[in-house]
């Protein structure tokens, strides 16, 4: 049929010490397939095995998924740069790991995802390292919360009610309560009331990433915060 062009799923490697991890890891990321039209395969391998993979595939993305970290993790992560990969990696490891942060905030495009993490952030973070090729090292963990807010996006004025389910100094993942069609770069502002400390605070943000649906029906949000927030302190405290 002219024209036509068969489908091409996004091929992303997952690269963990067992069958077992791999598989959960799996589980974790599945809503990632949502992300995309044409979905998403999953290659499972082993961290030594990940650049032989490379022969036969040219992955979108590829997570090491880790306990420790060692020399012999930092090695199965420069082989495959060695072998001319130059997409992004994702690196998940145990938060007893800063060495990790250390030893490849020197490689380019490769993150570290401190463990534990949610899924939900997990995912986000692999659907814009295959979309934009790029994703900026977080370096404040996040904290999960249940805060109730209001989402006013600047374009058409529309306000939703919203749920925080985590947050940092930088930003946050929160769904909305019904779903909306969002892009990345789309300026936002949250209203929050902190019962805690009696006040209201309004935090100019930006959408990072989209989630289609989350787990509670609503569109989910990756948001950076824009503004000078004092809520930062209040949750977090000076620094």
């Amino acid at each position: 049929m002219s024209g036509y062009r068969p489908k091409s799923p996004k091929q992303v490697i997952l690269a963990s010490r067992t069958e077992q991890e791999n598989l959960l890891l799996r589980r974790k990321l599945v809503s990632l397939e949502e992300c995309f039209d044409d979905g998403v395969k999953m290659i499972p391998t082993r961290p030594q095995s990940a650049k032989l993979e490379l022969t036969q595939v040219d992955p979108d993305l590829i997570v090491f998924n880790f306990n420790d970290w060692s020399r012999e993790e930092l090695k199965s992560v420069a082989e495959v740069r060695g072998e001319g990969y130059d997409r992004m990696i994702l690196v998940l490891a145990k938060s007893d790991a800063p060495t990790a942060v250390q030893n490849l905030k020197y490689m380019d495009r490769v993150v570290y995802v401190e463990k534990p993490y949610e899924a939900r952030d997990l995912v986000g973070i692999a659907q814009k390292a295959i979309q934009q090729g790029h994703v900026k090292q977080r370096l404040h963990r996040r904290f999960n919360t249940l805060q109730d807010a209001e989402v006013e996006f600047e374009m058409g004025g529309q306000v939703f009610q919203s749920r925080l389910f985590n947050l940092s100094r930088t930003g946050a993942y929160l769904e909305l309560s019904t779903l909306r069609q969002c892009l990345p770069g789309e300026p936002i502002r949250l209203r929050m009331e902190l019962h805690d400390v009696s006040r209201t605070y309004v935090m100019p943000c930006e959408v990072i990433w989209t989630q289609p649906m989350g787990q509670h029906g609503g569109t989910g949000l990756g948001v950076k915060f824009t503004g000078r927030a004092e809520v930062k302190r209040d949750f977090f405290g000076p620094g």
